[in-house]
């Protein structure tokens, strides 16, 4: 999209990928000339936040989606309703949900990594189109 390689390190074959070199994963999409865009909803420990790291320093522009986060709940939760085959596996998605919101708190990973911060979202909380994104991210 866009004329942008996208690689979705919550696509598993992707993320083994990065997780056997990450270096070499690193730098051969750092090598696209500026043409590669890399999605993750990483765990904001140690280990991934150095991962993050490393992009950055490879010339990466790190870019935070964040704003609406009633929003963001909403969607989740729509989400999670229609994808859960029982109320257990539902109230494991929205745990999973707000244990990431704390980890991303008590981490202070936005502090740390320093990304552009871009609100997702629309004055009446709905997703802005791919295109808005795009052009509020190269004004950045």
């Amino acid at each position: 999209m866009f004329g942008f390689a996208h690689y979705d390190l919550e696509n598993q074959q992707t993320l083994n990928r990065l997780a056997a070199n990450p270096m070499q994963f690193i730098d051969n999409n750092a090598q696209s000339g500026g043409k590669a865009v890399v999605t993750w909803g990483f765990l904001p420990d140690q280990s991934q936040i150095s991962i993050v790291e490393q992009f950055k320093s490879s010339g990466f522009k790190l870019i935070w989606l964040d704003g609406n986060r009633q929003a963001a709940l909403d969607r989740f939760d729509a989400r999670a309703k229609t994808k859960s085959s029982s109320k257990a596996e539902y109230y494991r998605r929205m745990h999973e949900f707000y244990l990431q919101m704390y980890r991303i708190e008590t981490s202070k990973v936005i502090e740390t990594i320093t990304p552009v911060i871009t609100n997702p979202f629309d004055a009446q909380g709905q997703f802005k189109s791919a295109e808005e994104l795009l052009q509020e991210l190269r004004r950045s």
